[in-house]
């Protein structure tokens, strides 16, 4: 017979069902028993997973902007097949001097030489001069260089265009002239190298901060090395399976990897650390290790795979968005859910047998054995027996101890307990568990003023998010002494700041589009420095637009708009096609993308998230509060974020990026289904099993409020670490991560859900019968403990 934990009178009772197993029993019992196997087997696939990731790093790409269906995309690919000279993309390629200005004869042998290396590069389709501008600096110059090939191509081609460049204007002028490359690519390329320099160092921060966490948690240096040891098995294998993919020929960009890498850490903490609890608990309650590491599996375990579907369907509804940088941080967040699952059921019940010495608190590994779980007497019985009783009387003084305690000590003393990190007597380490239980009774007393304290604290903490603004910012101070910083410092000091291309389509064999008042229109524009027309002889026309106001600018994607719906339909034929292209219009398609597909993805969350939460918990009620408290949370983070932005301009940025929102609000939501699963399920199993809605709430609040503000810890340290980064879209997103998991764990779930589903009694089991004929027989419908 199957036993469970023991009840309250310290006899192990038999578990519901007769002790039928269920599936997820089964395979934790069979990690467990093969645990050497099992250990094996993941040891490999990190093992060849670690050899997979430099190449996957060196073969990274920079994040894919463009938006597919565009009109920015449709006009770049006409220029590439109607200009071949002009490529898939015009770079802008700068070239300065401190002491020589263009008319000195060095000056012109490094342009000469400079643009014949250009050309003579296979990816390059040509170089074209621009003429001097009004105002511009007569140490600088400037052309405009065509890229060819798609953008990994074009990446690639990159540094060996700049170092042949910036050579030969070397050579011929004595290294008195220097070149630099400004455009799209060199943009993304310049992203790609400190993003991967912040992931590098968010992770240095990370992982010795969630091991001290774990450290100060557990108290136990063999759990808390557990714990770390499978959450890096699980970002190695996320890594490693993006690996396998890019060498099939799946691209993998940098913001793909970091998502990976930072979603893979804090899942595999989260999983391993609520399902190491419920194995501690069942090892202190007397089972054997493989019988508590499959009990692990079938009740945290179980419950994580859901977690992780969780996850992963919250994280698939940003394919909706298309751009392919948005698409790869989907996929990145599904298959570290996924590979967070698996290891959970597999893997970490392996390892828990494997560790089972170093894994238990002081004090718990006699407790187990007294208990028969081991299997073997304790040094303390045997002493005891051989002292003649004096063990018996020894374990009664911690009961007269805890006796003593219960009813007296501060306010102060109360709130340590419910902590309950720290360290001291077993005694005190019992009152420390029983905090959480204070807690709970003294919630269940007052759930109207805990509610409407929580509900105005976050209210409170959202306000300002009606001032959010939001936008696309070069983050100049990141790239301030970079080669592409320099150039486009060199290009806005000249006004020379970006450029736009009006593609004008016509039918072949007809005469080029007249733009000449296209082109007067233009130059008319104080915004626009310079403006040309070309055709290439055949059916496309481009007019060249160089423009003063900067790439980042309001202005600029004004004037682009400007054109597409004022200046061409009133100095061009009717019916004429224009597309306008460029830098500029590339990042405003993905702003107005993300923006418009914003609330799109919030719909797909929401109906996701209330479906799975209703096949899992069996409730209308329960659902519908889960969300709402889930979009509270995201609000309340963004309001501070904003706040953050008003004050701390220098640490933030001054408005934020415009992919934030998208991404903070799938991350959350999918994460914070973590929390509420863990936690109405063990309600849901008190109380199905008594009837007594507000006990139900004390037992789930008080055995999962520990590992809760726990695994919300690790997780706040792991995002909190991209605070560290020099990019300030990604100090935002682990700032509006951080903010909204602290939020979550601690005022919504350990006081203000619990509160509400106190108010609400009974109800918050409600079921129309309908619904509860069609999930009768879901496998997720079978309580089970958490």
């Amino acid at each position: 017979m199957t036993l469970s934990p023991r009840t309250s009178t310290g006899e192990l009772r038999p578990l519901p069902g007769g002790g039928r197993r269920s599936l997820w029993r089964r395979l934790g019992d069979l990690a467990a028993r093969r645990h050497r196997a099992v250990l094996a087997a993941w040891l490999a696939v990190a093992a060849l997973s670690a050899i997979l990731i430099p190449g996957l790093v060196e073969r990274a790409i920079a994040p894919v902007v463009r938006v597919e269906g565009s009109t920015s995309l449709a006009g770049a690919r006409l220029v590439e097949r109607g200009f071949p000279q002009l490529g898939a993309e015009q770079l802008m390629m700068i070239f300065a001097s401190a002491t020589l200005s263009d008319a000195d004869e060095p000056y012109q042998r490094a342009l000469h030489d400079a643009v014949r290396a250009a050309t003579a590069l296979p990816q390059v389709g040509g170089v074209r001069l621009l003429p001097v501008l009004p105002g511009q600096d007569r140490r600088h110059a400037y052309a405009i260089v065509g890229v060819n090939g798609d953008q990994r191509a074009r990446q690639a081609a990159l540094p060996v265009l700049l170092s042949a460049t910036k050579q030969a204007a070397g050579r011929a002028s004595g290294s008195r002239v220097d070149v630099h490359l400004v455009g799209e690519s060199a943009l993304l390329a310049e992203e790609k190298r400190t993003d991967l320099a912040d992931l590098r160092r968010a992770e240095l921060l990370a992982v010795p901060l969630s091991l001290l966490v774990l450290l100060v948690g557990l108290r136990s240096v063999g759990a808390a090395l557990a714990v770390m040891g499978v959450a890096g098995v699980v970002t190695v294998t996320t890594l490693g399976v993006l690996g396998l993919a890019s060498l099939l020929g799946t691209s993998a960009d940098t913001f793909m990897l970091a998502v990976a890498a930072t979603v893979g850490l804090a899942l595999g903490l989260d999983y391993a650390l609520l399902t190491l609890f419920r194995y501690r608990h069942s090892r202190t309650a007397g089972h054997a290790p493989h019988q508590a590491a499959a009990i692990a599996v079938s009740t945290a375990g179980r419950t994580a795979t859901w977690c992780a579907v969780g996850v992963a369907l919250t994280a698939t509804t940003l394919l909706v968005v298309r751009t392919p940088m948005i698409r790869a941080m989907g996929a990145a967040a599904s298959l570290s859910a996924v590979v967070a699952a698996a290891a959970a059921v597999t893997l970490l019940p392996a390892v828990l047998v494997a560790a089972d010495r170093w894994l238990l608190r002081r004090g718990s590994h006699t407790r187990a054995r007294r208990a028969g779980g081991a299997g073997s007497e304790s040094r303390a019985q045997r002493r005891a027996r051989r002292a003649g009783g004096a063990g018996s009387e020894s374990r009664a003084q911690p009961q007269v101890r805890r006796a003593g305690g219960a009813g007296s000590g501060s306010c102060i003393r109360r709130w340590v307990r419910i902590v309950g990190w720290g360290r001291g007597s077993r005694g005190r380490r019992r009152g420390r568990r029983d905090g959480w239980g204070w807690w709970a009774r003294h919630l269940m007393r007052h759930p109207v003023a805990y509610t409407l304290a929580c509900a105005g604290v976050l209210l409170v903490a959202a306000a300002p998010v009606t001032e959010l603004r939001l936008g696309f910012d070069l983050d100049r101070d990141s790239i301030a002494g970079t080669d592409f910083g320099r150039g486009l410092a060199y290009m806005e000091a000249d006004q020379i700041s970006s450029a736009l291309g009006v593609v004008l389509p016509h039918p072949a064999g007809t005469p080029p589009v007249d733009t000449a008042a296209l082109v007067a229109t233009l130059e008319r524009d104080a915004k626009v420095a310079f403006t040309t027309s070309v055709d290439n002889g055949r059916d496309l026309t481009i007019v060249v637009v160089i423009i003063r106001t900067h790439l980042d600018e309001p202005a600029t994607t004004a004037l682009a708009r400007q054109i597409t719906r004022q200046f061409v339909p009133a100095t061009l034929p009717p019916g004429q096609e224009a597309l306008v292209t460029g830098p500029n219009v590339i990042f405003s398609d993905l702003m107005d993308e993300t923006t418009a597909q914003l609330s799109t993805v919030v719909l797909l969350v929401l109906g996701c998230s209330m479906v799975f939460l209703l096949v899992t918990f069996r409730s209308i009620l329960l659902p519908i509060k889960a969300v709402l408290m889930n979009l509270l949370a995201v609000t309340a983070a963004f309001g501070l974020l904003t706040l953050a932005t008003r004050h701390l301009p220098h640490l933030v940025g001054s408005q934020v990026n415009t992919l934030i929102p998208l991404l903070a609000f799938t991350l959350v939501f999918g994460l914070s289904i973590d929390y509420e699963i863990f936690l109405i399920h063990r309600i849901g199993e008190h109380y199905h099993a008594i009837g007594d809605n507000t006990a139900a709430v004390v037992h789930g609040l008080r055995h999962t409020a520990r590992p809760i503000t726990m695994a919300a810890a690790v997780m706040v340290v792991t995002f909190a670490a991209l605070l560290t980064a020099h990019r300030y879209h990604l100090v935002q997103l682990g700032l509006a991560v951080a903010v909204a998991i602290t939020l979550d764990a601690t005022v919504i779930r350990l006081a203000l859900v619990p509160a509400l589903m106190r108010i609400l009694g009974t109800r918050n089991w409600w079921l129309p019968t309908p619904l509860a004929r069609l999930l009768k027989g879901h496998p997720a419908s079978r309580r089970q403990a958490v």
